[in-house]
């Protein structure tokens, strides 16, 4: 990751805002346009917070540094989701690129609540975008709050087709890499890359190509309230096990018959069972 942050610089003439209509859209004529490469920093955690962002295309992650070394992913940044809001005067995170050619919007954070005091539209926009922050905050403390890694990365594919196609795929096409899964559910990469193979062993999921996964059961990756039947795989709840295949119901006498006695020793009356000597 780079030592310094792009600084804010006017747009540049490759990139442009997009033609469609889009949040902020009334800040367009002040927003810089940046091409970032990857594993470029575009803020830092202790910089002053001067600045409010937008990722156009590819990926970016918001991290926290942690006193031993250590990085947390904190969010996971597509296209449309903003940040750089803050409460305080300077960030309290960091945010890198994580995929090659990520164009970033900046958008100098004096002039947006400037604008925004005056009109009541981009105040909405802005409480929206805090709100679908928020809502991907409670989404990956769910993700987290899973008991098994298999569950974590389930998941995790369950949220990125929902973020990337809204559901309607079967098909996931990982955005960050292994190792940045591995820090945005607080797992070892090992750990990813053997829950991704037992949940493909166990059928629920395949690889499809290079970070495509086809989800091959949905319902058992949602099932959040009970994180064993990730580890059972389908149908395994109704296999026994091999000191079980054994027993057998015991057989109910019908109307006019004798029940029959389990088969073993007989002992008299009089006579002690080995369990009475």
């Amino acid at each position: 990751m780079n030592a310094a942050p792009f600084p804010y610089t006017p747009a540049s003439t490759r990139h442009t805002m997009p033609g469609t209509p889009h949040p902020l859209q009334c800040l367009d004529a002040i927003a810089a346009i940046q091409l970032c490469h990857h594993r470029q920093e575009i803020c830092r955690q202790g910089q002053a917070a001067n600045t409010w962002y937008w990722v156009l295309s590819g990926v970016a992650l918001r991290c926290v540094n942690k006193s031993d070394g250590r990085r947390q992913v904190v969010d996971l940044l597509l296209p449309g989701d903003f940040f750089g809001l803050s409460t305080g005067d300077e960030y309290d995170y960091s945010v890198e690129s994580a995929a090659p050619g990520t164009v970033i919007a900046a958008y100098p954070r004096k002039q947006v609540e400037i604008q925004a005091d005056a009109n009541p539209q981009l105040a909405r926009e802005l409480r929206q975008i805090t709100f679908d922050r928020l809502s991907r905050l409670q989404e990956q403390l769910l993700i987290l709050g899973r008991i098994t890694a298999q569950g974590k990365v389930g998941a995790f594919l369950l949220a990125m087709a929902n973020r990337l196609s809204n559901g309607r795929s079967d098909y996931v096409t990982l955005p960050i890499s292994r190792y940045d899964i591995a820090d945005y559910l607080a797992i070892s990469v090992e750990t990813v890359s053997r829950a991704l193979s037992d949940l493909k062993q166990r059928g629920l999921i395949r690889f499809a190509g290079t970070r495509v996964i086809q989800i091959i059961d949905r319902r058992a990756l949602e099932d959040g309230e009970n994180d064993d039947v990730l580890q059972r795989g389908p149908r395994s709840k109704y296999l026994l096990t091999p000191a079980l295949r054994g027993l057998r119901e015991p057989k109910i006498a019908q109307p006019g018959q004798i029940a029959a006695r389990p088969s073993g020793p007989s002992y008299g009356s009089g006579e002690p069972r080995p369990c009475e000597r």
